[in-house]
């Protein structure tokens, strides 16, 4: 067992203000603190006298606009009875503070088990919670700017020090989705849609988690988050086919269950596919661009550019039969 008094070190290695939260956040008393490892935030697990609580540090630069805005749609959520973590304000009032410049804030835990690969009722009851969270949020207002990947990918494109067959297969991508913008419906989309954010009681979802990418983006990027999630076949770590293909039978058992709460247009299901895409494209472009810039990339980076390499060879390959299978599970 962790108590306030020992100390506990970040992933840097820095020590976490744990005597500071407990007086925030005294939640009747602590009896136990343990890291919980996943993303670019730090999360801490609290079993205090008033039940499970996750305390969660926001990455450095995410400003303090940015989470106030996340929270206040966790708020409005569960206002309409979507299942998103219950904020616990400090004893300030506030449900967010501040320590040595960065920004915490505090949850109820909620009680179930994670997603289940092996159960293919968790799968279908994902893409039902996402058509549920994106009827929730249907009224938001959500800004018409350009989807942040479409923006990311024109510019690795351009730059300089693009080299290779890359930059052009990034343009045409990045040309036709703006083609179907004006047909792509928009709404405050939660932004990291996977399996890991989700919390099942049984066969249902009591809980949805990680609202820490929402943002005003176009409505078929969930989809397409999701899909690539629930969609990666794992075979060995270390073997070169390793998270590349992707399971079109999941796949389409996802898109059903997607389909049965929402209408997709036309634009959105042509647009699946090219996301998918253009999300392996910017990534691929961003680790070779560091590398011809001279940084010293780590083996993991290798690692990591051989993956979209592989990643859109398969892509390639299939092209014909995701486009099918969006086709057939939306429309």
């Amino acid at each position: 067992m962790t108590t306030t008094t020992e100390p506990m070190l970040d992933r840097a290695g820095e020590v976490l203000p744990l005597a500071e939260l407990a007086r925030l956040w005294p939640l009747g008393g602590w009896f136990e603190v343990t890291r919980v490892a996943g993303g670019k935030n730090e999360h801490l697990r609290v079993r205090t006298a008033e039940g499970v609580h996750y305390l969660r540090r926001s990455y450095r630069s995410k400003s303090k606009a940015e989470l106030i805005e996340q929270l206040t749609l966790m708020r409005l959520l569960r206002s309409r009875g979507f299942p998103a973590p219950a904020l616990v304000p400090a004893r300030t009032g506030t449900d967010h503070v501040e320590i040595d410049g960065r920004l915490w804030v505090a949850a109820r835990g909620i009680q179930g088990t994670p997603f289940d690969d092996r159960r293919p009722a968790h799968l279908r009851e994902f893409g039902r919670v996402l058509t549920r969270y994106q009827r929730v949020v249907a009224d938001l207002p959500a800004s018409s700017t350009e989807p942040p990947v479409l923006t990311e990918l024109r510019a690795r494109a351009v730059r300089p020090d693009a080299e290779g067959p890359l930059p052009a297969r990034a343009a045409d991508v990045a040309a036709r989705l703006t083609a179907l913008l004006p047909d792509l419906p928009r709404v405050v989309v939660h932004g990291g849609a996977r399996r890991g954010s989700l919390v099942f009681t049984g066969d249902h979802v009591s809980g949805v988690l990680d609202f820490d990418s929402a943002h005003p983006d176009v409505r078929v990027l969930d989809l397409a988050v999701a899909v690539h999630d629930v969609g990666k076949v794992y075979t060995t770590l270390g073997e070169e086919d390793h998270k590349v293909a992707l399971d079109l039978d999941r796949v389409a058992v996802l898109l059903a269950a997607y389909r049965e709460g929402m209408s997709c247009t036309a634009a959105e299901v042509e647009a699946l596919p090219l996301l998918l895409e253009a999300k392996r494209i910017k990534r691929a472009l961003g680790r070779l661009s560091r590398a011809r810039a001279g940084d010293q990339l780590s083996e993991n980076d290798h690692a990591k550019i051989a993956l979209e390499d592989s990643r859109l060879h398969w892509l390639d390959e299939h092209r014909a039969a995701l486009a099918a299978v969006c086709q057939q599970a939306l429309s």
